[in-house]
């Protein structure tokens, strides 16, 4: 039963394939950034390519054995190992998003192409604030560390080069923003990746994801509080 159920990690080219389908959306997506004005056309493409789609898959071969959830990094650790892991990636995290855009001001790139459109509606607004930043740290944790780490491991052993491989695509999803966003999200990624390869589970990572993203977004915690300079 256990060699069925991690069936898709046998062989080298289901775990690639599987990573390419859940985060082929992500990379896509960000067209909808540069092209769509509307909020909400832009949170309908949203909500259904880069958070219902990808989940539906997880959810879909969860259910019929062909994934399990500790492959996924969601099984639980001791709570002192991920309080240790949310509160170290949670502040590192939230350091780097805080002042890493000032820190690499006069590195030479491009432009944001696009991005989000304003949410006039305040009801709406709050939901993408708490739902939709949930969902999105769910899912990126599960596509960008949980299945990324379990494909690199079949091609190296080398922390180091999973640690780059993972954050620099994970900050290419982020390409619409700018090259100064995708350096940024890239080092994010890797905070994000050390922590779950430090704590062996992703729901402490996914937590500081959240929070990472709420305290940039939501405007209700005070982002000078995070200010290095």
């Amino acid at each position: 039963m256990d060699d069925e159920r991690s069936s898709w990690r046998h062989g080298r080219g289901a775990g690639p394939v599987l990573f390419v389908v859940l985060s082929l959306p992500f990379y896509l997506n960000d067209f909808a950034s540069i092209a769509v004005g509307d909020w909400r056309a832009w949170l309908a493409i949203d909500y259904f390519a880069v958070k219902a789609l990808p989940l539906a898959i997880v959810g879909w071969m969860l259910w019929r054995g062909s994934l399990r959830a500790d492959e996924l990094g969601l099984d639980a650790r001791p709570w002192t190992t991920m309080i240790a892991v949310f509160l170290v990636v949670a502040a590192a995290g939230t350091l780097v998003d805080q002042n890493g855009y000032r820190l690499i001001a006069e590195l030479p790139g491009y432009p944001a192409l696009g991005g989000m459109p304003a949410i006039s509606s305040a009801a709406w607004n709050w939901i993408d604030l708490t739902v939709g930043l949930a969902l999105v740290a769910v899912v990126e944790e599960l596509v960008f560390r949980g299945v990324m780490l379990e494909v690199l491991r079949r091609y190296t052993t080398s922390t180091v080069l999973i640690v780059v491989v993972s954050s620099l695509l994970f900050g290419l999803i982020h390409w619409s923003g700018g090259l100064h966003a995708v350096v940024v999200t890239s080092i994010i990624g890797a905070v994000f990746m050390v922590g779950y390869l430090a704590g062996g589970s992703l729901l402490p990572v996914m937590l500081a994801h959240f929070v990472i993203n709420f305290i940039d977004l939501a405007g209700v915690v005070p982002k000078s509080l995070f200010n290095l300079a």
